[in-house]
């Protein structure tokens, strides 16, 4: 009976045992399996991780790749930056948005939808930026052409005022027409007799037709005349400058001087010069006469004497 009370007891505690070594074993399961499961969720997390950083470079790349090209506009249209401020702070509002979800992480898509819309706004800003270039390349020939156009015709206007001056100070000039100089022997009783011998020369004698002129205004007109000696010398009344007058800011000594009385119409014109004394003899060899009236000369001519 001890025997049999004692084999029960035996058999009681076996089946004890093996639950606590399941029990154990399932422990150890869940704890392998719990240990698994969170190294893959970390190893996902890391993953994750990476591959938001990554993520974050490419698209702050993109975004400083957007960025510098649209720099490189500016920089080369800096004249043309006044007219595209709308667009520049446009710009900078989104990078500076586009830059804040970056640092957060944001949602990649949402990133790359934000810098689809910096890319088209940038490419617009390229568009006009072209199209100010252009403009203003149209309008800085047109420029160019007026400013030829009104050279040209600035030139012309002087050209034409420079030959319409000419005229009129050619249309204003008087000649002397059929100017000649004779030398004659005035008798005693006032004849005239032609001759070109040094001793017996007591005038000479100047007649030409003042030319018509209907520009000039009519009124007294001063004539004078500069005879020249074979030896270069001024035949005159006087060597100071009582018998001078002035041409083009020149004072030069005249010979002969008459006032006329000018109306506009042609008139001819007699001047005569008498030799001093008996014994002021005539000097032999080519003589110069040269008229002026208003200035100008009018006409010239000349005249032999022998001996």
């Amino acid at each position: 009976m001890e025997s049999s009370n004692n084999a029960q007891v035996q058999t009681g505690k076996a089946p004890r045992s093996d639950r606590k070594i399941k029990i154990l074993y399932v422990v150890i399961v869940i704890l392998v399996i719990a240990l698994a499961f969170l190294i893959f969720h970390n190893q996902k997390v890391a993953s994750e991780r990476n591959e938001s950083f990554a993520q974050g470079v490419q698209l702050k790349g993109e975004l400083d790749k957007l960025m510098e090209d649209y720099n490189d506009i500016r920089m080369e249209n800096q004249d043309l930056i006044g007219q595209m401020s709308d667009k520049d702070s446009l710009i900078m509002a989104n990078k500076q948005e586009i830059e804040r979800l970056i640092a957060r992480q944001a949602d990649y898509n949402k990133i790359k939808r934000k810098l689809e819309l910096l890319r088209n706004i940038t490419q617009d800003y390229v568009v006009r930026i072209d199209s100010l270039v252009t403009a203003n390349r149209v309008l800085a020939e047109e420029n160019t052409q007026i400013k030829e156009e009104m050279n040209r015709a600035r030139q012309e206007n002087t050209q034409l005022k420079t030959e319409l001056d000419e005229k009129i100070t050619l249309a204003s000039e008087f000649k002397a027409y059929d100017l000649t100089a004779m030398t004659v022997r005035v008798r005693a009783d006032g004849k005239e007799v032609p001759t070109d011998r040094a001793r017996r020369v007591t005038r000479i004698n100047l007649s030409f037709t003042l030319s018509e002129n209907k520009i000039v205004e009519a009124g007294l007109k001063t004539v004078y005349a500069r005879i020249s000696r074979p030896d270069g010398a001024v035949m005159s009344m006087s060597t100071d400058d009582s018998c001078s007058f002035l041409v083009d800011g020149d004072t030069l000594q005249y010979t002969l001087r008459k006032d006329i009385d000018y109306t506009n119409q042609a008139q001819d014109v007699r001047m005569h010069w008498d030799r001093l004394t008996d014994d002021n003899h005539a000097m032999a060899g080519q003589y110069a006469v040269v008229v002026y009236m208003d200035g100008r000369e009018i006409g010239r001519t000349g005249f032999s004497i022998r001996d």
